[in-house]
């Protein structure tokens, strides 16, 4: 069938409003012609077994996966799944697709609409090969732009995007109690909290002084160290009374690890099945966005770079009717509002792919990459167009095929 780019299916689209169906013969789908309405919610409705699904996913859908793969270098095809070739004689007016399985849906904290559709790997692709690099950078590639992978994820936040930070003042609400009155208010109550103090009682800490009035390095120790010292512990003893067993080297009622107090807010939020544990630390902890990243969940080289003036956090951020104005131009041929950037250092990318390979990770070394091109080559305002037109479609207008049981 003829290889039309999304371009002149959309233009073909815009003339006619329709989504046109030739000579569909997926499964058992017999030569079936079929115009269908662009944006409109279209329902194909039948028995099972009617070709439903064989329609919308395995001819419509498929065919838009298979012009946009046609459109991107063979290396970046592995990071979608694909479709396969639909046995149709021709589909005219085809927008970009998404397609919504008969399938529930799994989110975490790092997902979003975008990660869910796949429509982040169209824009990731667009940063990686079509954006503006700053002078000295080794090229990145799309899953560099992904706060969901190692390579691409915020080095402080992991890709989240914010931090949490325990402080002396959420923890120590009262400094003037002593640490035997309960001042470390983040310590765990009963037996436990009990324990670490008995513990500081072992190596010498005063328990009974007012929190203010200890030198703030025994302050900082007890609340901040990642020191997990293990201590004989002689329970019920006064602090007199253990110094004198701790001299004479005699039986302890048993060896304590002791716990600072951030450490032990972290780890119980981090790890504990407990949901009332988990809301009890949390009251400890003060979050914010990350400082690095800035709430952007990507590592710096990756914000440098940026498409249309804007670095891909913000990309991310921006309404729909907003990114389709912001791409318009671009896809339209008019370069303007894409800033330059530098010319691609040569030497920075080789030692970048040696480094990848090393690693063991995918080099792609014999794969033609716009790039290696200078910033605004006649090859990367062919990729910039392309893929801004590509992300831009589904911001106005998409074919989303939506699966449901059949009964």
């Amino acid at each position: 069938m003829p290889n039309k780019s999304f371009g002149e299916s959309s233009c073909t689209a815009a003339a006619s409003g329709l989504v046109q169906v030739r000579g569909a013969r997926e499964n058992n789908l017999k030569e079936v012609d079929v115009s269908i309405p662009r944006n409109a919610l279209v329902v194909f409705s039948g028995v099972s077994g009617s070709g439903k699904s064989s329609l919308a996913f395995g001819t419509i859908y498929a065919e838009a996966q298979r012009r946009y793969f046609e459109s991107v270098a063979p290396y970046a095809r592995r990071l979608i799944d694909q479709a396969g070739v639909p046995d149709v004689d021709a589909i005219d007016g085809l927008p970009p697709a998404v397609a919504l399985q008969q399938q529930r849906g799994s989110s975490n904290a790092r997902s979003s609409v975008g990660s869910v559709t796949t429509l982040s790997s169209l824009v990731r692709m667009m940063y990686s090969r079509a954006g503006a690099y700053p002078a000295n950078q080794p090229m990145l590639y799309a899953e560099d732009f992904s706060p969901n992978t190692p390579q691409g994820a915020c080095p402080t936040c992991h890709g989240l995007g914010h931090v949490y930070e325990v402080t002396e003042a959420i923890m120590v609400p009262d400094p003037s109690l002593s640490i035997r009155e309960r001042a470390i208010a983040s310590w765990p109550p009963a037996w436990q909290g009990q324990n670490l103090r008995d513990i500081l009682v072992s190596m010498g800490y005063d328990v009974d002084r007012p929190w203010k009035d200890l030198p703030k390095k025994d302050r900082d120790w007890i609340l901040f160290t990642e020191e997990t010292p293990t201590v004989p512990v002689y329970a019920g003893f006064t602090p007199a009374e253990t110094r004198a067993a701790l001299k004479r080297k005699m039986e302890p009622s048993y060896m304590g690890t002791f716990t600072g107090a951030r450490r032990y807010v972290l780890h119980t939020f981090a790890n504990t099945q407990s949901a009332l544990m988990r809301k009890r630390v949390s009251r400890f902890m003060e979050g914010k966005p990350c400082p690095t990243c800035h709430g952007k969940r990507l590592k710096p080289e990756a914000l440098s770079v940026t498409f249309a003036g804007v670095d891909i956090g913000e990309f991310m951020q921006v309404p729909l009717d907003q990114l389709a104005a912001l791409l318009e131009p671009i896809a339209q041929g008019d370069f303007r509002a894409h800033a330059t950037g530098a010319a691609t250092d040569k030497e920075a990318t080789r030692r970048d792919r040696a480094e990848r390979a090393a690693s063991g990770r995918a080099v792609h070394a014999v794969s033609p990459d716009v790039r290696r091109t200078s910033a605004l080559s006649e090859e990367k305002r062919l990729a910039a167009q392309r893929l801004a037109g590509g992300v831009m479609a589904p911001a106005s207008t998409a074919w989303a095929g939506f699966g449901l049981p059949d009964a």
